[in-house]
Formats: structure tokens, sequence, C-alpha cells
């Protein structure tokens, strides 16, 4: 078996609304389209983050199972539960796995699963959660090896999230981004500051280094054109570019969010972008 890969697909799905308004403007609201990613090679294989809902983790290991590969290490990019919470069902299908993640990203990851943040994201999916959350070990180095292959994992910094990662594959021309880069997808950016905004930026110019040809998104519409990584990188940094003026010209959620959604009309998930709206400017008046 030559090296390849394969992307399993969620589409969004829903949450409850937290912001006023919405659902009488847009519709239901709902969690960003995800991926998850399996990299094969000899018949031994890599898993790239594992969704969130247990259904989701039972859905994704039968869709490892059906490609008849001997399941080595399952890596997840960065702390956010929707990458993480998926993994107890994948290692119960496949006990011999092992989970890995930067180490410096797990304590972030145990705090994820702890009994508080369970009850926050069990707020958003409520009874779909995994009852046993398991956080990742430490990868030794930044090499992880299977088949006759290796993928590395790049660490950038800050992106929506500290501690974020992103799998480089030379032999595919391959990045599988998390969340560093989205595809057609409102970009998270709730809680995010000026200086973690310039650090995602920081980020993309990393990942834009590697000149990989292929990305696949943490977060992909399942609308979206190609897997191009030029054009998904350009496309985050100019959403970056574009928010950041937006927010600096905005004084109320409302501008700001009618400036994004006129020069995005056609992005998966606009929940995303009122959430971050809300909470940024959601005390001005």
């Amino acid at each position: 078996m030559s090296l390849d890969f394969d992307v399993f697909v969620v589409d969004p799905k829903p949450i409850p609304s937290a912001v006023p308004g919405f659902e009488e403007a847009v519709g239901p609201a709902t969690w960003p389209p995800s991926t998850s990613t399996l990299i094969r090679d000899d018949g031994d294989a890599l898993l790239v983050d594992c969704l969130i809902t247990a259904q989701e983790g039972r859905e994704l290991a039968a869709w490892v199972k059906s490609h008849d590969c001997e399941l080595r290490f399952v890596y997840i990019t960065h702390p956010h539960a929707d990458h993480l919470l998926g993994l107890p069902e994948i290692l119960a299908a496949f006990p011999n796995a092992q989970p890995v993640a930067l180490a410096e990203s797990i304590p972030a990851m145990q705090e994820q699963i702890s009994p508080g943040y369970l009850q926050i994201w069990s707020g958003f999916f409520p009874d779909q959660l995994t009852g046993n959350p398991v956080a990742p070990a430490p990868l030794t180095g930044t090499s992880i090896p299977f088949g006759r292959s290796a993928a590395t994992v790049i660490p950038v910094g800050t992106s929506d999230t500290g501690h974020s990662t992103v799998v480089h594959v030379p032999g595919l021309s391959l990045i599988v981004s998390g969340d560093v880069v989205y595809n057609r997808t409102h970009m998270w950016l709730y809680k995010s500051t000026p200086d973690s905004r310039a650090s995602w930026a920081r980020a993309l110019d990393a990942v834009a280094a590697l000149e990989a040809d292929t990305l696949i998104a943490g977060h992909r519409n399942p609308l979206a054109p190609d897997d191009d990584a030029r054009r998904q990188i350009d496309e985050s940094r100019r959403y970056l570019a574009d928010f950041e003026t937006a927010l600096e010209h905005s004084s109320t959620p409302a501008e700001l969010i009618d400036r994004m959604s006129t020069a995005y009309p056609e992005l998966a998930n606009p929940y995303t972008l009122w959430f971050a709206a809300f909470d940024l400017l959601g005390t001005r008046t």
C-alpha cells in the first residue's frame, strides 16, 4: 500500500444559540463543519484529530476500519475539545493505537476534559459527549512514524487557541492544519485579542513556508472548491486582516457582523462570527 490519505467530513450540527437575535435573523445555530484525516503507508496509519461527539467518534472509527489498516497513532493538533472528545471511541476500536499530542499542549487538553469544561461543552452538545474522556500522551520529539513514512509536527504558537500545531507529510506535499487554517468557514475569533490575532497571522506565515500543495483544514466548508493550500492560507490571512479592520471601525456587534457578512457572504457557519462579535463588542452601546 502506497502513501496516501483520506478525509472524514462532518457537516455543521445544531447547537443551542447563546447569541440574541441570531436564530430570527439567520436560522438555527450550528457548530462548524469538521474534519479528521487518515494518513496511510504500508498498512499502517496515523489519524489526525477525532471530532467531538460519541456518535461521531463511533462513525469515525468504523470509517477508519473500512480502510483495512493498522492505526498506530492518533495525533491531536491543539487543545480544543471538538478535536479531542471522540478519542475514547477511537481507542475502543483500536486499543493498540497511541494517542499523542505536543507535550506543551497536554495541560490545556486535560483542562478541556475536566468536569467544569465538560459541563460547558455539554451545553453545546447535551447528552452527546463521552462520559470517559481521555487526554493524549506527550509526543516524544516532533516525528510520528507509520509504515515506511513519517509525519512531522510543526508547532506554530497561537491560532484560535494556544499550543497550535500542524502536521506536515512531505511525501504527499500535505498539511493537516487543525484550526490554524480554515477552508471557506468563518474563523473562530471568540476571546481573541490584537496579540492573539497577530500571532495567528504569524502561524499562517509558518504554514505557508512549508510550501505544501494540499491542506486539510480542521473546519472545511462542504462547498469549498478544493483543498489547495495556497488559496486557503491566503484567504485565512485576508479574513484576519479584514476582521481587524472591521472590528476597529465597529462600535456594536451588529456593525461588525454586517461588515464581515458583506465581505464574506458565502462562508460556512455564520454563528461563529456572531458569537465572536457579541463577545468582543457586546458590552458596547
